[in-house]
């Protein structure tokens, strides 16, 4: 979902001369080393004021994320003060602007800041890669608009972060750095919009590097028990850069810093209601993520989020509208087109794995799939009208809708593409050529990309954008897959091969795998709702193993017995039955299969988009 410098060492009375010679903008310290009851305290020098009235903005709304997080609640003790200490009047217009009277004089700013992750996990708590943690001593995850904001008309002024903090930790970021000492990091930023698209991660060192595409790859890892390693995660990340280098033909940037955070199972900090992610920025990623302990699953859960949010690079870091470009973080203007800015990545990041090997043609079909099912239950609208009003009811809540209809905008748009140009144009193509054009530095008129789209390919796209993306029409699902030699069916009957209706559930307090949405009456196994599965085919079942074991239960590859161990309940005594998956007849919705025989044209179509070729 979206995502400090130089000790001062002087007192009040020593301040203004120094602070008639620092250059223009903010200069801001913070404290890591003297948490107070789990607060950072901020200082910020600030730059010259030309009104009388001046409003300092803690941002409302994020780029990167669609709903209003509210930093300004975060902070207390809010102080201003001129250049001789005196303080000035403030007073609060609602929970993110202070507005200071007498601003000329102004010259500082003091306030403490508490962290997000430590929130009630309510309606209101931040997705932990937007927010912030204050662990003294261990953790600290900088999302600079979580800590700071800039004064209303001053934004663009340049950004200076005085950071002092214990020796033992490393703070990585993708932010041009400074580090005179073991116990100092300055930070520096031309503006605030860049200041806030480079959060920092604070911990005991442990990072890995590698290189590809021209772009140096960079990784930094907490995690909470020690069981994930940077080296690890880094040799995860390899193939996936390595495949994504061979998409662009090189890397979009020449740098990228991933920061992952990985708390335990048992963590304080893990979300309540299952919700991990990451948040998108230019040249870095901010990821929370359990740590699992399949070494299968957690590369898996890594590559499936990593994938997705490192391909932002692209867009809206090189491809952005003039809403995401200037960015106004108290009152957000939303751009139209999350078709672009999350579908399309979403759809490409899909793309890139399958083409590079990563993932099977089988395995990216049935994503594609999964992403029909969740895309179905979102009413039809205009998903350019969604995309404007995003931050509004009742389009707020379709947003996850993004990374599936969007994704399949992607896929449908670059079949059209190949298609119409007979192979000589892809949805890859159009991309470079915009990212040609604009880059990071330059923005497009919101109104102007899809017109800009059409004169780069066909007059046929125009269509393909009024009816399905512009308008609100169900995607034609079943005629652009076909081009592929795929069949989709709404509703379609297939038989196929189980142990019934089974599924499992992690009871995290006992540490034990139980039956669940299941009868003794609808699986081979008389499971009932609750019973405790003790080990499939004499393997003792355990967190690091269920993955393995648990998989052929619910989606079994072959008609092999399997031999399970389970007892009814918590107390009761170990039963031991053996049961081969049988063949049921089932009403399949969103049925996505390749046809047996495809055409000539459907298989010379169907390689090049999923081989590459």
């Amino acid at each position: 979902m979206k995502l400090f410098p130089l000790a001062l060492g002087l007192s009040l009375a020593t301040a203004t001369g120094v602070l008639a010679q620092q250059p223009a903008g903010y200069r801001i310290r913070l404290d890591l080393e003297h948490v107070t009851n789990d607060r950072v305290k901020v200082v910020i020098n600030t730059p010259t004021i030309q009104e009388d009235q001046a409003t300092y903005v803690m941002p409302s709304v994020v780029p990167g994320s669609y709903s209003k997080k509210d930093y300004g609640r975060f902070v207390t003790g809010f102080k201003a003060f001129d250049k001789n200490g005196k303080t000035l009047k403030v007073k609060n217009d609602g929970p993110n602007l202070f507005v200071i009277s007498n601003a000329r004089q102004l010259a500082r700013l003091e306030y403490l800041v508490d962290d997000t992750w430590d929130a009630k996990q309510d309606d209101q708590f931040i997705f932990q890669p937007g927010g912030t943690n204050i662990d003294a001593g261990r953790n600290f995850t900088i999302n600079h608009y979580g800590f700071y904001g800039y004064f209303e008309g001053y934004k663009m002024q340049p950004y200076e972060v005085d950071v002092l903090k214990p020796a033992t930790l490393y703070g990585a970021t993708a932010l041009s750095a400074r580090r005179p000492s073991a116990t100092q990091d300055v930070f520096t930023a031309p503006d605030y919009v860049t200041l806030a698209d480079g959060p920092i991660l604070y911990a005991q060192p442990d990072t890995a590097s590698f290189s590809t595409g021209g772009a140096r790859i960079s990784v930094a890892v907490l995690s909470e028990t020690g069981a994930v390693k940077a080296a690890d995660v880094s040799r995860m990340l390899r193939p996936m850069s390595e495949a994504l280098t061979r998409y662009f033909g090189k890397m979009p940037v020449p740098r990228y810093q991933f920061l992952f955070y990985f708390p335990s199972l048992n963590s304080p900090l893990s979300s309540e209601k299952g919700g991990y992610g990451a948040m998108e920025h230019s040249y870095s990623s901010l990821y929370f993520l359990p740590e699992v302990p399949d070494p299968a699953r957690l590369q898996s859960m890594v590559l499936e989020v990593a994938s997705h949010e490192f391909l932002h690079m692209l867009a809206p870091l090189n491809i952005h509208s003039r809403e995401i470009g200037e960015f106004d973080f108290r009152n957000p203007q939303m751009s139209q087109h999350l078709w672009l800015y999350e579908g399309v990545t979403e759809y490409v990041s899909q793309l890139v794995q399958v083409q590079g090997g990563l993932t099977t043609p089988a395995e990216f079909q049935a994503r594609i799939k999964q992403k029909i099912d969740k895309a179905e239950k979102h009413p039809a609208v205009s998903f350019t009208e969604m995309s404007k009003h995003i931050l509004e009811a009742p389009y707020q809540d379709m947003y996850e809708n993004v990374y599936d209809k969007g994704a399949l905008i992607g896929l449908l748009l670059d079949i059209r593409l190949r298609e119409l140009s007979q192979g000589r144009q892809t949805l890859r193509d159009v991309l470079l050529a915009l990212r040609e054009k604009y880059g990071p530095t330059r923005s497009f008129e919101d109104a102007a990309l899809i017109p800009e789209i059409v004169a780069l390919t066909n007059p046929e796209i125009g269509t393909f954008f009024g009816r399905y993306v512009q308008g609100a029409e169900p995607l034609p699902l079943a005629e652009y897959l076909g081009k592929i030699g795929w069949v989709y069916q709404p509703v379609a009957n297939a038989r196929i091969k189980a142990f019934g209706n089974l599924g499992f559930a992690y009871d995290q307090s006992k540490d034990q795998f139980r039956a669940a949405k299941t009868k003794p009456a609808q699986n081979a196994f008389g499971l009932a709702e609750g019973d405790v599965i003790v080990a499939v085919n004499n393997q003792a079942l355990t967190m690091q193993n269920a993955e393995q074991l648990l998989r052929p239960l619910v989606e079994p590859a072959t008609a092999e017995a399997v031999r399970l161990k389970f007892r009814h309940g918590s107390g009761g005594a170990v039963q031991e039955l053996e049961a081969t998956p049988k063949e049921f007849e089932v009403q399949v919705k969103n049925l996505v299969e390749s046809v047996p025989s495809p055409t000539p044209t459907q298989q010379q179509l169907q390689d090049a988009l999923l081989k590459g070729s």
